[in-house]
């Protein structure tokens, strides 16, 4: 696009003089002084006109997409509704994900297994079925096996086998793997995002880097670097990171020119046609203690995928060994290791599955045969690491397979635009969210994006083969086989299409995404709703009601059904979180107050005439505690660690902050200690303060 960028500005400056372009990825001496010599025509050069062509083309068909098919589903919905050829069918993705989370049955399949007397198994598979799944390891040990729908159909093979089988084939070799790719930024941002980092925030540190001349720039999809680099330079920059430098310090110099000669990382030619170079630390090395924590952490990522790739190679022996009985073939996979190799940076961890030596045509004793089984597992929510390997290899997602042919072309969005795009979806349009789970954040539609997901399911704007298909037209652009008029003539019919496709459905419902109206006001005969963020009635401003309610409690929200029970004064007990800690707590609706509070435990309480430090409110006081009863959650325990607090340290608590020193309160381990109690960082009760030594 830097193309489309500087020809947009060169039109706003009413530019009339000749415009020479240098073209050349490699910054080389020699190949710098060729591409000065030989400055391409901007205006006639056939490949940089075309190039021109396809970017106009690119970015007039989003726009149109973007525009037209939003003002449509607006007018068609009843509310605003964003759409774009990346953004929409990002979301069409998540939202099917939750379709298949929610209305998935398990189910079940069965293999046989056989077991030698030798001391190892082999799995009954068809050579004829070898196509490799999703499912597949690297190995493909999992290619061409068999499965029956129900037991029964396996057992029934059993009774068919011998408990003697040949040996068809035996093949075990010595297999050398060398170190991954290099970065672009998408992978980059996949790696950071196993280790908790948004795609987003990556983006931001990977920059913040790059402006600081630490790594090189980062909005590329090449995964590729010259040969002209000062590769010496780098490593040294690279040996900064004090847990990459033992390996750096181990790298000989005649190390360098072979991997110069690897094409898996060296590619001169591929380098030529991207716009970037990969991921890679620059010879500026920078101040590592300096950097920030997440500065440190991407940085050391970036680093060590570039050094790697000067490391040995991982070598492991892998056997594969094939039987037959009555027609019927087994397959046995094994590997051991030989040399980690470069695998040791990443901290790769490995089990050998060792198999007996053996020869083609020997014969094997079976103990028996068995039943084995599989059950399907629920699909996964996405997290923001597997959003952007999804856009960066959509190809399962297509309904016309023939588009796989696009290969590494089909991709969802570009590196510089995916990241805030997903956080657009997120925290602009509202259609999806952050969920965590199990300490991981998930990325979950939001009612409003399942109900524009529903409308917009069975159109072209929801679908990766949009994508695929405007592709295979740029391409055509950029080789001077397709004119910009006559993609754009092409572009403007679909776009026709789809406006009469959604103004012509009449299965298409009416969103509201602000509001939803769940009863009348008892008081005022207004409607009391549901907005974003609170409960509320629609005479709040004409009539000054104020009924209604946060639906924050604590990090629980309070949803449209049980507030209503609320509302109509049932108790509810509904597990509330806050930060790490989970409970179950019991809630009313306070009529006077207009709020959701906690239900407090039934021993007597009556004011203490204490404030809370948190809210300001009045506190209650039991025989146990004196707490708040509104949801901020404040509590203050008398007793601690064994030990009644005196009257005395609670109102000088109340007062200042901290109790004077309370002496032998006793541990778990049953040790008894002295302490203050002061009131926590977030003000919800009190912390220990030890005294100074």
């Amino acid at each position: 696009e830097g193309e489309l960028l500087i020809r947009i500005v060169l039109s706003a400056l009413k530019n009339s003089l000749p415009v020479k372009r240098y073209w050349s990825n490699d910054t080389t001496d020699e190949k710098v002084l060729e591409a000065f010599l030989n400055l391409k025509d901007d205006d006639r050069d056939p490949m940089l006109v075309n190039l021109l062509s396809a970017a106009y083309g690119r970015q007039h068909s989003d726009y149109r997409y973007g525009m037209n098919i939003s003002r449509a589903a607006t007018l068609k919905m009843g509310t605003i509704v964003a759409c774009g050829r990346v953004k929409t069918p990002i979301l069409a993705i998540v939202c099917k994900r939750e379709y298949e989370i929610n209305n998935f049955v398990p189910s079940t399949c069965y293999g046989v297994i056989a077991e030698y007397k030798d001391g190892f198994t082999g799995q009954l598979f068809d050579d004829k079925n070898d196509e490799p799944t999703e499912e597949d390891d690297k190995d493909n040990a999992s290619k061409g096996l068999i499965w029956f729908d129900t037991q029964q159909e396996a057992l029934d093979l059993i009774h068919e086998l011998d408990n003697t089988v040949i040996i068809e084939k035996y093949e075990s070799k010595r297999v050398e793997n060398y170190a991954p790719k290099l970065f672009k930024l998408a992978s980059a941002q996949i790696a950071a995002g196993k280790v908790g980092l948004s795609s987003s925030e990556t983006l931001d540190i990977i920059q913040s880097l790059y402006e600081k001349g630490y790594i090189s720039y980062p909005r590329t999809d090449c995964e590729y670097i010259s040969s002209g680099e000062n590769f010496g330079a780098m490593l040294k920059s690279a040996s900064c990171v004090p847990a990459l430098k033992p390996y750096i310090d181990s790298i000989d110099s005649s190390v360098i020119p072979k991997v110069k000669a690897t094409k898996k990382w060296v590619n001169d030619a591929k380098l030529k046609e991207a716009g970037h170079s990969a991921l890679v630390p620059t010879s500026k090395a920078p101040d590592f203690e300096g950097l920030s924590n997440k500065e440190k952490l991407i940085y050391t990522l970036i680093a060590r995928q570039f050094v790697a790739i000067f490391l040995p190679p991982l070598i492991q022996n892998k056997v594969l060994l094939v039987t037959q009985t009555k027609g019927h073939k087994f397959k046995t996979t094994g590997k051991t290791l030989i040399d980690p190799g470069y695998s040791k940076i990443f901290g790769t961890k490995f089990t050998d599955v060792e198999i007996p030596a053996h020869k083609e045509g020997e014969i094997l004793s079976v103990d028996e045969f068995n039943v084995s089984s599989k059950t399907t597992t629920c699909p996964k929510r996405f997290t923001d690491a597997d959003l952007i390997a999804v856009c960066e290899a959509p190809h399962k997602y297509l309904d016309d397979k023939r588009l796989k042919s696009l290969g590494k072309r089909l991709v969802i969005g570009t590196p510089a635009t995916r990241s805030s795009i997903i956080k657009e979806l997120i925290d602009g349009n509202k259609y999806l969210k952050r969920v965590k789970e199990k300490k991981v954040e998930h990325i979950v539609p939001t009612e409003v994006g399942m109900q524009i997901y529903d409308n917009l399911k069975d159109l072209d704007i929801c679908k990766v083969d949009l994508t695929g298909e405007w592709e295979e037209m740029l391409e055509a652009v950029r080789n001077g086989e397709l004119s910009l008029p006559e993609m754009e003539k092409e572009i403007r019919k679909r776009v026709d299409s789809l406006i009469e496709n959604i103004k012509t459905n009449t299965d298409m419902t009416k969103i509201n995404s602000r509001s939803k109206v769940l009863c009348k006001c008892p008081d005022c005969g207004g409607d009391i709703i549901s907005g974003q963020k609170s409960f509320y009635c629609s005479n709040y401003k004409e009539k000054g009601c104020l009924n209604g309610a946060y639906k924050k409690i604590c990090d629980t929200t309070i949803k449209d059904d049980e507030f209503l029970r609320l509302f109509n004064g049932e108790h509810l007990e509904l597990m509330i979180k806050k930060d790490d800690k989970t409970w179950k707590q019991q809630l009313q609706y306070n009529k006077e107050t207009h709020r959701i509070e906690f239900i407090q435990s039934k021993s007597p309480s009556h004011e203490s005439g204490y404030v809370c430090p948190k809210c300001g409110s009045r506190l209650k006081e039991d025989e146990k505690k004196i707490f708040c009863t509104r949801e901020c959650g404040f509590t203050f325990w008398k007793t601690v660690c064994g030990k009644n607090i005196s009257e005395e340290d609670i109102k000088m608590f109340f007062s200042n902050g901290s109790t004077g020193l309370i002496t032998d309160l006793k541990a778990k381990s049953g040790k008894l200690f002295n302490t203050y109690l002061v009131l926590n960082d977030d003000k919800t009760g009190t912390s220990f303060k030890f005294e100074d030594k």
